[in-house]
Parts: structure tokens; sequence; C-alpha cells
């Protein structure tokens, strides 16, 4: 019945915007393939693993949901009370209690608390919360689809393939897990200061969701933002000297922005260091490295892979840089994947190693033409930035293919576009000859 009411108000939202957006013919399609995503997701871990995180996070929402019952009042102070003595107090009186480690950690925290917010018009089922945060979440990701589909209007094929029909961001990006948030908040904050920032749509509701989706990165995965900035900085100051038509402006105005560029950067990463918490810049290194040895650890078998030791330095880190981003862009291997999760992944990494070993034998001049075009200059630093940090803090496959889904759609994207790019080229060869 749910599954019903949200796809029958996504026919609403589809039948009012497609004579002036064709592209909102994928709309329910997307929807629907991500209500799908979720639904696998809970019946894998629910069924086949009979736990894992996802299932501990429901405990947690589960707790809030028994605490909203017992006193609304209370439970909505609880939300945005950061006091956990005030939590515990509560949960006893209501007699049930999330997992210990999820109340100790502030990220794992926030989840529960969102979640159990939307679980309540679920009436707190396991399901039925994960579907509609399934669908909440794909607002932002069709944002993103939104964007690209205008920016890109003769690439609809990859757009759809690399925002809405990406199996990786489907099933890992669907369920009660931080992931999901991320990979929204990620989602929209790329078309959020795109609208903020270079089409100037200063609208009160863009602004709120750009505010809340810095938040939830922040909050959740704040290493996320130090990938991100860079690549977007750069997006949004070329894309307003693009618009310059004197060149002779252009060339005073570029070294200039470069220089702000870095002052930016350097002052958000640094003078603003307590805001990513264990992930700023000056312990950025040293908790990348504690991660991975802790990944490594004998309980997670054959899942884990070894990129080598290193030390928590900018030299320690420098030869790490080519298995780190080979690991976090292509592995899992197909022969690898050592659970049903990882299938997905270890499917789309062969496709992948295939495309670029094709495009890099054939066509290797193709990737200047990334250069040219300032959102594809963000696709590749995005990617880059995100997959070594990815691949140098984590040697676990099964934390891997879900902490890569936040670059993923723009990594798949940007080599989609050198496809079409080269066979839009070998057409117009061929008519020539």
């Amino acid at each position: 019945m749910l599954i019903f009411i949200i796809l029958g108000y996504a026919k609403k939202i589809k039948k009012k915007r497609i004579n002036d957006a064709p592209y909102y013919k994928f709309y329910t399609k997307g929807l629907l393939v991500k209500i799908f995503g979720a639904i696998l997701f809970c019946l894998i871990y629910a069924l086949y693993y009979k736990g894992g995180d996802t299932v501990n996070y429901y405990k947690g929402v589960s707790a809030f949901t028994n605490a909203f019952k017992y006193s609304p009042l209370k439970y909505f102070v609880m939300i945005v009370n950061p006091d956990i003595k005030y939590a515990r107090h509560l949960f006893w009186e209501a007699g049930a209690f999330p997992p210990g480690y999820m109340l100790r950690d502030p990220r794992t925290l926030s989840v529960i608390k969102i979640s159990s917010v939307i679980s309540l018009f679920g009436f707190g089922g396991f399901l039925a919360t994960t579907i509609i945060l399934s669908s909440l979440v794909y607002s932002w990701v069709w944002k993103l689809y939104e964007f690209m589909s205008k920016r890109y209007r003769d690439y609809q094929r990859e757009v759809n393939i690399a925002i809405l029909f990406l199996p990786s961001t489907i099933f890992w990006g669907s369920g009660i897990m931080k992931d999901t948030f991320t990979f929204a908040a990620t989602c929209y904050t790329v078309y959020g200061l795109h609208q903020f920032f270079i089409l100037r749509n200063r609208k009160l509701k863009v602004l709120l969701q750009l505010i809340i989706s810095f938040y939830l990165i922040l909050t959740i995965k704040s290493y996320i933002m130090f990938a991100l900035l860079p690549g977007l900085l750069i997006f949004a100051n070329f894309e307003r000297i693009k618009a310059i038509k004197s060149t002779f402006f252009k060339i005073i105005v570029i070294p200039f922005s470069i220089f702000i560029l870095f002052l930016i950067s350097n002052t958000v990463f640094n003078d603003f260091s307590n805001l990513f918490g264990k992930y700023s810049a000056d312990r950025l290194l040293e908790e990348a490295a504690i991660q991975n040895a802790d990944l490594q650890r004998e309980v997670y078998g054959k899942n884990s892979f070894d990129i080598g030791e290193f030390e928590p330095t900018f030299q320690g880190v420098i030869s790490k840089i080519p298995p780190a981003i080979n690991a976090s862009l292509l592995r899992p291997y197909i022969w690898e994947v050592g659970s049903p999760t990882m299938i997905f992944s270890g499917i789309e990494n062969i496709f992948i190693m295939f495309i670029i070993i094709w495009l890099i034998l054939t066509k290797p001049l193709s990737f200047y033409r990334i250069f040219k075009d300032p959102f594809l200059i963000f696709c590749l630093l995005f990617t880059l930035i995100l997959g070594f940090g990815v691949g140098l803090s984590t040697s676990n496959f099964g934390a891997l293919v879900r902490y890569k889904i936040p670059f993923l759609p723009f990594f798949i994207f940007l080599i989609l576009f050198l496809i079409k790019k080269k066979k839009n080229l070998s057409k117009n060869n061929s008519k020539l000859n």
C-alpha cells in the first residue's frame, strides 16, 4: 500500500513536469528502482545475514520509537538534545535501548535520530521506514540528475546510467545506513551550490536544503567535504569565468581566482578544523592509518585486502596513491567477490576496467577533453581525491563498496562521456571519408 501511495504521488509530479522537462519520463522509473533497491537491501540483511549494521540501526530506531510512544514531548527534546545522559534516562523509562556502541558514536546517533523521525510515518516498521527513507533521499538524487540532464542534453543515456540506474548506489544508497544520507547529501550539495552560486537562485528552499546537506556530510562523514570542496570551488569559479567574453580580462582574473581558491580551501580545512572532528586536516592521515589497520583484522577474513603499511605523513602516503586509487575504482575484482552484497560492485568493476583499458589503448588523447569542461574537472578531482582517501583508509571490501558510492556516479558519467565523445567523433570522421 505504501509503495502505491509513493508511486501515485510520483506520477502526479511526473505528469505536471514532463511537458517542460522531457527527462521527467524517467522520474517514476528511477524511483521504482530505488524502492526495489531498498526492499532488496532489507531482505538480504534480514533473511540472509540475519543481522548487520542496518539491523542494528533499526534496533536503535525502534528504541527511539518506543521513547516517542512513552513521551512524544521528551522524544523531540531528545532528538535535538546532544546530551547522551538525557537519552539514556528516557530509554530507561521507555524500557528499550539501542545498541550501546551506537549511542557513543555521534555520527551513528545522528543517523538513528533522523531515521526515527522518518519511522514515525512508517509506524515503526523496518521495511516501511527503509522504503520511505529511500524515497526521500531519491528527491536529492533526482536534483543532481535534473542538473546533469539539463547540462548534458545529448548524454541522456549516460546520465541515466550514472545517476539513476547504477547498481551500487541503488543498493548501498537506499538502506538505513550512514552511506544513504551522505550519498544523497553529496548529490544535493553539487546541485545546490550550482543553483546558489552559479545560477544565483537564492531561494530559501534551496538555501535550507543546502545547509542540511552540508550538515549531514559534516556530521556523519566529514572527510567527504575534503574531497568535494576543491573540485566544486574550481567548477563554480571557472563557470563564472566562462561567462566573461574578454580574453584579456580572463588572463587577469584566472591567476587571481586560483589564489582565492587556495585561500578559501586553506581557511576551511585549517581554521575551521573543529568542524571535521577526527577527520580534521592535522589528523586525517593518522586516522586513515588507524582505520586501515583496524579493517585488516582477522575477523574480516577474505574480505580484507592490503595496499601495504604506511606512515601517517605526507611523504609516507605518496607511494600509496596508485594502489589506493586502484582499490577504490576497480576493486573488488570479480574474483574477489565473497558475498552477495559485493556482486554488484564486482560486475560494475569489471566493466569499468574494460572501458578504461579500451579508452587508454584506442584513444588516450581523449582524456584532454575533460579539461575543457569545469564540471568534468570536478568529477575527476572528486573521484581521485575521495577515491584515494577511501582506498588509503579502507582495507575491507565490505566497507570499500559502501564508502565509494559518493564519487561513483561522477566517475561513471566521466568515462561514459568519453566513450560517447569518441563515438561521435568516429561517426563524423566516417562521414568525411
